[in-house]
């Protein structure tokens, strides 16, 4: 029974260091200012491509590429990036470099658009 415990704590205590390790590379990467603006010129390119998607939809909802499945993606993926792209502006306008994490929320935006409706290959 002892050794049960033993092995369970262990296992929680190794699974902590882990997690500590996980924590450190979440908050303390960074990406370039450089690398930051290209993200966030492509993020610019594409949010202007699901405006002019929203608007078609907004007079052709019974298209099937207007579904309201592919308009809320659409939707969410354009407001998660446009607050990391916020968010990212100051370390462009500083030339510093930005926090992986943010920087990561923009290009989930930017693939999630690619592969949705408004990216698809017709």
């Amino acid at each position: 029974m002892k050794k049960a415990i033993v092995l369970v704590l262990a296992l929680a205590l190794t699974d902590c260091a882990g997690l500590q390790t996980v924590y450190k590379v979440a908050t303390e990467t960074t990406v370039s200012a450089s690398t930051v603006v290209v993200a966030a010129n492509a993020f610019d390119a594409i949010e202007g491509t699901a405006t002019q998607y929203l608007n078609y939809c907004r007079g052709n909802l019974s298209v099937p590429a207007c579904s309201a499945d592919n308009r809320r993606t659409v939707i969410r993926a354009v407001r998660s990036g446009r607050a990391a792209r916020n968010k990212l502006e100051t370390y462009i306008a500083g030339g510093t470099p930005a926090p992986s994490v943010v920087y990561n929320v923009l290009i989930t935006s930017i693939n999630t658009l690619q592969t949705s409706a408004i990216g698809a290959q017709k």
